[in-house]
């Protein structure tokens, strides 16, 4: 499908009430097939707003995802760069919350973004960058005449929800430019802020439940909302079983203090977690210096584990050589991210990706593959996998190496 197949689609729908579906892409089609049930007028002239009260309420009540959102949405903002452009953070109803952009799309005379307490659904705006991935629960791209509402046309946008501890969707982060040219880099991007919000929310929690803890360190319900929430971030629930298990042998106070003891290094890994997400988003760079290949890669995986649950598609580790490179670390951790998001849309629901980092020993180069294999139902045409390489270091010759744990 072509921009101007999309854009006769909307003018024949806007003339006629029909949509010609071979015109568009199949998920926007499904999303204007929603937007035209639910009653969007796609000749709005801007989107409905809250009142201004029920707009200072409801900005009181998200004030933790605001909080927790501004330093990735600073991050976005600057990556775009000097084009026209917005970053915009929303409510689990794509109500808009936040907004960062350039002067002129702010201040100026022609002023188009939609400010706190605009109302983004799909059941208002159709099809957009906001209210679509709230609907699809997934990352979405909407690129000018895709949008069901024209004022809308100018833009493309990349949106992608946000979710709390237990996968409930609690938001969703969206950039806007006004160029009609969808980035991979911003997908990777947004891919990062939204995971590395999620870490910052649960930081908050888990540090709320500690200090009522810390109040009251015999009180079993506050025990007990702790307990769940660390086994929540463990990745194995076998040292939360032997707490259990010990638990009956030493005071209710003991078990607090272990209990404890445990939440705070769970806060460490969160924290980590975090800048860790917050780095990859942004653009820095550092110097080349010996890196672990090996080991940056399996950290990756970590941080993509709940990516790979959300897209169903199971992660396989297959031969890990111990690769020392020379490289920047946030350069190659970036590049190591792109290749193994696309790998992971590759593979699809139900599919698997492989991952294997070798030594190539006439190039001299370490190589970290993500080789997509789809579930057999879906497997037309086998997927190339996705590589990335970097100069090696001659064996014998490594230096004190560095991956995530020394940035």
């Amino acid at each position: 499908m072509t921009i101007e197949s999309t854009r006769q689609a909307w003018a024949r729908y806007v003339s006629t009430g029909l949509i010609d579906g071979s015109l568009l892409r199949e998920p926007v089609l499904r999303a204007w097939e929603r937007a035209h049930e639910l009653g969007a007028n796609p000749k709005a002239a801007k989107p409905e707003r809250l009142s201004e009260r029920d707009t200072e309420r409801l900005l009181e009540q998200q004030q933790a995802l605001i909080t927790a959102a501004r330093p990735y949405m600073e991050v976005l903002f600057r990556a775009v760069g000097l084009e026209r452009h917005a970053v915009t953070l929303g409510d689990p109803n794509a109500v808009v919350l936040s907004t960062l952009g350039d002067e002129v799309s702010l201040y100026g005379p022609k002023r188009w973004l939609p400010g706190p307490g605009s109302l983004m659904s799909e059941e208002v705006c159709g099809t957009n960058g906001l209210g679509t991935p709230l609907a699809t629960s997934g990352y979405f791209e909407v690129e000018g005449p895709e949008h069901f509402i024209g004022v809308f046309h100018p833009f493309t946008c990349q949106g992608i929800p946000i979710r709390d501890a237990g996968g409930k969707v609690t938001g969703a982060l969206c950039t806007s430019l006004r160029l009609q040219v969808a980035s991979s880099r911003l997908q990777d991007m947004l891919v990062c802020a939204a995971h590395g919000i999620e870490a910052e929310l649960l930081l908050r929690q888990l540090e709320s439940d500690i200090r009522e803890v810390l109040a009251a360190p015999g009180d079993e319900q506050s025990l007990r909302v702790l307990r769940e929430e660390v086994d929540r971030q463990r990745e194995s629930s076998r040292e939360g079983l032997r707490m259990a298990a010990r638990q009956a042998t030493v005071s209710r106070f003991e078990h607090a203090l272990r209990l404890l003891k445990l939440a705070e290094e769970t806060v460490q890994h969160i924290r980590h977690r975090a800048l860790v997400w917050r780095t990859l988003a942004s653009l820095e760079e550092g110097q080349r210096r010996p890196v672990v290949l090996t080991e940056l890669v399996r950290e990756l995986l970590g941080l993509l584990r709940e990516e790979a649950l959300r897209q169903q598609v199971e992660l396989v580790l297959g031969e890990q050589e111990p690769v020392h490179v020379e490289a920047d670390a946030l350069v190659l951790s970036r590049q190591l991210l792109h290749a193994a998001l696309q790998a992971l849309t590759l593979a699809g629901p139900g599919g698997a990706v492989r991952i294997d980092v070798r030594l190539e020993s006439l190039l001299l180069v370490g190589r970290a593959t993500f080789l997509p294999l789809p579930a057999p139902k879906h497997a037309q045409v086998a997927p190339l996998p996705q590589s990335v390489t970097s100069p090696a270091i001659r064996p014998g010759e490594e230096r004190v190496p560095l991956f995530w744990c020394a940035w």
